[in-house]
């Protein structure tokens, strides 16, 4: 297992009244949460910015993809 460290956070009285009333592992819970809203945020952020790059990458044709598979594959084979 990693290294923990300790992440405080404040919640009003009453809430922490409530939460000693149920079992849950509240270290472990807030763990998941946490971890699941950092994959989501860097998912998100990846995706920005793949689309930043799209954005400035023209459009290529199928016509011209096709072009340049034809001429690697008779560079293969040029002695």
């Amino acid at each position: 297992m990693s290294r923990l460290v300790n992440v405080t956070i404040k919640v009003p009285i009453e809430l922490k009244k409530r939460m000693k009333e149920v079992n849950i592992n509240w270290s472990e819970y807030l763990r998941g949460v946490i971890e699941a809203k950092v994959r989501e945020e860097l998912a998100n952020k990846s995706s920005q910015r793949l689309e930043g790059i799209q954005s400035r990458v023209k459009e290529i044709s199928t016509e011209e993809i096709v072009k340049w598979i034809r001429e690697d594959r008779q560079r293969d084979f040029e002695p």
